[in-house]
C-alpha cells in the first residue's frame, strides 16, 4: 500500500498547497513505488480527461462522435509502462476521483474497469474544461461515485410508458398520414422523457415556468407529450381547416404554445411555453432566453430559481450557426444572464444531407459551448437509462452553479430531412445500417422485462392503454370543423385587450409641472459625485433648454422615458452602447471620474415606487440582441422595450428577426410584441454605411393596406386608430424631440 508521506502529499495536491510530513515521519516507499502511483493519478485523470473520445456513443456503431476513430495513447496502460502483471497490483486512490466508493484503494485491474465503464460505454462526460475544481468535483460524484447512475423500478416503469408515447404517437401520425410531413422524432425518441426528465427534476428544485426553444424537428411530439396540448388540437392541424380567427397561421411543426398543468412526480403547477419559430434554424434562442428574462424579472425571481429556458438543437445548426456564439455570449452578461439554461442536442449525425465530416471543423458539434465553459455530456441515445441519469444531473447542475449545460444526444434519424425525403441519395451505408435498427422501445421494453421489472401482459396493457387514446383522440379531431388560431399561442397577454378599447387614441401629453421635474432630475447628479467637466456642461444646458421652452432629442426621449416610469411602466433600452449613447448625447448613466464603477442613472430617481429603468449596453451583437429584446418584449406588453442600433445602417445583421419574427409574428402566430426598434442614422458624411437606416426596407415588410374603405371601419373608431390596429408595425421618421416623446409614449 502506499506509504502516508505519500497520502499527505495527495491531500496537499487536491487542496493546491505544498504538504510537509510530520517531524520523524518515517518515508521508506522506493520512487519506482512513487512512480507508478503518480502514473496511475495520471491514467485516472486521461479518463477523466479524454475518455469520452472512445465512448460508445453511436446508436449505429458506424460513427464515432468526435469524427476521430483513433484511441488516444494516454489511454492505453502501455502508455504509464504497466502491463499484465501490474494489473492486480493495489494503488491508492488520489482524492480527485470517486471511483473507490469507500474504498480507499483498488487493484489496477479494477480501476481500468471502472473508469471504462463510467468514461467509455454510452456517456461520454467531458468536463475538465470547467475552470473550477468545485464543479469538476460535483460532475466526479454524480457519475463516478458506485451506483450513482442505477434508476429504481419505479422510475424504469415511467421511462418506460414515456417511451410508449413518444414512440407510439409518431407511428401513429405515420400510418393516418403517410404522405405527411411532419419532421418525426424516430430515431430519437428518448427525446420526451429526457425533457420531462429535465422538467421534473427541476420541478422538484423551485421551478415553476418553463420557457424552450426548439427547431422543428419532434416539435409536434413535445407539444403532444410534454406539454400535453391536447391531441385532437394536435390531430386537428393535419386536416384542411378554415382557420377561425385572424393570422396566416403556419405550418404545424412552427407552432407554439403555453400550458400550465400538475407536474405528477413533483405534484406542483407548472407553466411550459414552447415558443413559436420560423425554419431559420437556432433565430429561437434569443428569443427564448429574453422571455426567461422578462418573466423572472417581473416575478421579482432575480436569480431565476423559479424560471428557466431549456433550448434544443440539431447538430449542424449547433455548430453552423452564428447566433448560437451570439446567444452564448449573453450568457452572463448582468442584464442578460438567464441563471443558466439547459441545452439538449438532437445529433442524428447528419445536416439535411451533408456528412458532419464536411459540416463542421470541431470534433464535436457541442464544442462552441466550451467556449464558456459549459459541461457537456454526450449520450448514447438507445440507452435511455444513461439520457435520464445525464439529464437529472442537468438540472441539478443548472439549480446548484447557475450555469448552461449541454446534452450531447446522439442519435439517427430514421427517415429522411423529412418523411417524404430519400436518404440513400446521399447517406447509403447510414441508411442501410437505419433500416435493420429496432426502436429504442422494443430494446428498453425487452430490456425491463429481462430484468424483471415488466411482464409482457404489463407491457401489452400499456401499449392497448396509449394506442386507444390515441384513436379516441383521432375521433374527436374528425369532428373539428375549424382551426383556431389562438390555441398556438406561445405568449399570450392574458385580459389585455379587454382592458382597453383598441381603436381609441389615448391622449399622450403630460403636464408642465411633470416636465419640470423630470428635466430637473436628468440634468442632475448626486451631491459628492465626482461628474466629467464636460458632462457638467451638458447636464447644465439641459435645465437651460427647459427655460428656453426648447428640448433637444435626448431629452424629448429622457422625457418620454421618465413619464413613463412614474407612470409605473417598466422601460428597458438595450443596444451597443447605450448607456452614453452612440453620438454622446443620451448619457444616461454616469460615471464617477474616482470611484471605479460608481454610477449614477438619474431616470431611477425620479420619485419613490417608480417603475424600473434598465439601460444596458449590449454585446456587439445585432442578431441575438434583437432577437433576446423581442423575446423580453412578448411577456408584458405594459412596458417599453427598445433594442437600438448603434447605427440603423447595422440593423440589417438582425435581419432575420426583423423579417421571420416582428414584421410577420402577428400574422403567423397572432403573438404580439410591443418592441421598439430604434434606428439612429443622418447624412453627416461618415459614408454609405452610416448614413442610411434603410427605411424603404421596413415599409416593403409593412402589411397595411392603404386604402381601406372608411365605411368599414369598425362601429365608434376612426380611420387612424382602424390603421394602428391593422398594421402589422409603424415606420415613423421623426423629425422633432416631440416626435419622438409622443412616439414612446404612444407605444405603451
Amino acid at each position: 500500500l502506499l506509504p502516508s508521506a505519500l497520502t499527505l502529499f495527495y491531500r496537499g495536491q487536491h487542496a493546491q498547497a505544498a504538504v510537509v510530513p510530520a517531524a520523524g515521519l518515517e518515508v521508506s516507499s522506493s520512487l519506482q513505488t512513487i512512480s507508478e502511483h503518480l502514473k496511475v493519478q495520471l491514467l485516472i485523470r486521461s479518463y477523466q480527461t479524454r475518455g469520452h473520445n472512445i465512448a460508445d456513443l453511436d446508436p449505429l456503431g458506424i460513427n464515432s462522435a468526435d469524427l476521430d476513430d483513433t484511441i488516444p495513447p494516454e489511454l492505453e496502460l502501455s502508455f504509464y509502462g504497466f502491463g499484465e502483471r501490474d494489473l492486480d497490483k493495489e494503488f491508492i486512490l488520489p482524492p480527485t476521483t470517486f471511483i473507490g466508493g469507500e474504498k480507499p484503494a483498488l487493484p489496477l485491474r479494477e480501476i481500468l474497469h471502472r473508469l471504462k465503464q463510467i468514461y467509455c460505454t454510452t456517456t461520454g462526460i467531458e468536463y475538465m474544461h470547467v475552470n473550477n475544481l468545485e464543479q469538476q468535483d460535483w460532475i466526479r460524484k454524480r457519475f463516478e461515485a458506485p451506483r450513482a447512475t442505477e434508476l429504481s423500478h419505479d422510475q424504469k416503469k415511467v421511462l418506460f410508458k414515456r417511451l410508449i408515447r413518444s414512440t407510439k404517437f409518431e407511428e401513429f401520425l405515420a400510418k393516418k398520414w403517410p404522405s405527411e410531413k411532419r419532421f418525426g422524432l424516430e430515431g430519437c425518441e428518448v427525446l420526451i422523457p429526457a425533457l420531462k426528465e429535465v422538467i421534473d427534476v427541476s420541478s422538484n428544485l423551485g421551478v415553476d415556468s418553463f420557457v424552450i426553444g426548439m427547431p422543428h424537428r419532434g416539435r409536434l411530439n413535445v407539444l403532444a407529450n410534454v406539454c400535453r396540448q391536447p391531441l385532437s388540437t394536435i390531430l386537428s392541424q393535419f386536416s384542411t381547416l378554415e382557420p377561425a380567427d385572424e393570422g396566416s397561421g403556419d405550418v404545424k411543426y412552427h407552432l407554439g404554445v403555453c400550458i400550465e398543468r400538475l407536474n405528477r412526480q413533483s405534484q406542483r403547477n407548472v407553466k411550459i411555453a414552447v415558443v413559436a419559430n420560423p425554419s431559420h434554424l437556432e433565430a429561437v434562442d434569443p428569443v427564448v432566453l429574453g422571455k426567461v428574462r422578462a418573466e423572472a424579472f417581473y416575478a421579482g425571481d432575480s436569480k431565476c430559481d423559479r424560471t428557466m429556458a431549456i433550448l434544443m438543437h440539431g447538430d449542424a445548426a449547433f455548430s453552423g450557426q452564428g447566433v448560437v456564439m451570439e446567444t452564448f455570449n449573453l450568457d452572463d452578461l448582468p442584464s442578460y444572464t438567464t441563471h443558466g439554461c439547459i441545452h439538449i442536442v438532437v445529433n442524428n449525425q447528419v445536416g439535411f444531407t451533408t456528412d458532419p465530416r464536411y459540416s463542421r471543423s470541431s470534433p464535436y458539434c457541442t464544442d462552441v459551448g466550451r467556449v464558456l465553459g459549459c459541461p457537456i455530456f454526450h449520450v448514447n441515445a438507445d440507452d435511455p437509462e444513461a439520457v435520464m441519469h445525464v439529464c437529472k444531473v442537468a438540472a441539478e447542475w443548472r439549480k446548484t452553479f447557475k450555469k448552461d449545460v449541454i446534452i450531447d444526444l446522439v442519435c439517427y434519424r430514421r427517415h429522411g430531412h423529412n418523411e417524404l425525403d430519400e436518404p440513400m441519395f446521399t447517406q447509403p451505408l447510414m441508411y442501410q445500417k437505419i433500416k435493420t435498427m429496432p426502436t429504442a422501445l422494443e430494446k428498453y421494453q425487452e430490456h425491463i422485462i429481462n430484468e424483471g421489472v415488466a411482464t409482457d401482459q404489463y407491457v401489452k396493457d400499456e401499449l392497448t392503454k396509449y394506442g386507444q387514446i390515441l384513436e379516441e383522440a383521432y375521433e374527436n379531431a374528425q369532428k373539428v370543423t375549424y382551426v383556431r388560431n389562438r390555441d398556438w399561442l406561445d405568449s399570450p397577454w392574458d385580459d389585455f385587450f379587454k382592458r382597453r378599447d383598441p381603436l381609441k387614441l389615448v391622449s399622450t401629453g403630460i403636464d408642465e409641472d411633470n416636465i419640470k421635474q423630470i428635466i430637473e432630475k436628468f440634468g442632475s447628479y448626486p451631491e459628492g459625485f465626482h461628474l466629467h467637466r464636460g458632462l457638467e456642461r451638458i447636464l447644465k444646458a439641459r435645465k437651460q433648454m427647459l427655460k428656453d421652452n426648447s428640448l433637444d432629442w435626448a431629452c424629448g426621449e429622457a422625457l418620454a422615458f421618465g413619464s413613463l416610469l412614474k407612470e409605473g411602466t417598466h422601460v428597458r433600452l438595450s443596444g451597443q452602447d447605450v448607456e452614453r449613447g452612440t453620438f454622446s448625447h443620451r448619457h444616461h448613466v454616469l460615471h464617477d471620474q474616482k470611484i471605479d464603477k460608481k454610477v449614477y442613472n438619474p431616470l431611477n430617481d425620479l420619485k419613490e415606487g417608480q417603475a424600473e429603468y434598465t439601460v444596458c449596453n449590449s454585446s456587439l451583437s445585432e442578431y441575438a440582441v434583437l432577437g433576446f429584446e423581442l423575446g423580453y418584449s412578448m411577456v408584458d406588453p405594459n412596458s417599453l422595450v427598445i433594442w437600438e442600433a448603434q447605427f440603423g445602417d447595422f440593423a440589417n445583421n438582425a435581419q432575420c428577426v426583423i423579417d421571420q419574427f416582428v414584421a410577420s409574428g402577428q400574422s403567423k402566430w397572432i403573438r404580439q410584441s410591443g418592441i421598439v426598434i430604434l434606428l439612429p442614422h443622418g447624412y453627416e458624411g461618415m459614408g454609405p454605411e452610416h448614413s442610411s437606416a434603410r427605411p424603404e426596407r421596413y415599409l416593403q415588410l409593412c402589411n397595411e393596406d392603404d386604402q381601406i374603405d372608411l365605411e368599414k371601419v369598425a362601429f365608434g373608431g376612426t380611420f387612424e386608430a382602424q390603421q394602428l390596429h391593422d398594421t402589422n408595425w409603424i415606420v415613423a421618421n421623426c423629425t422633432t424631440p416631440a416626435n419622438i416623446f409622443h412616439l414612446f409614449r404612444r407605444q405603451v
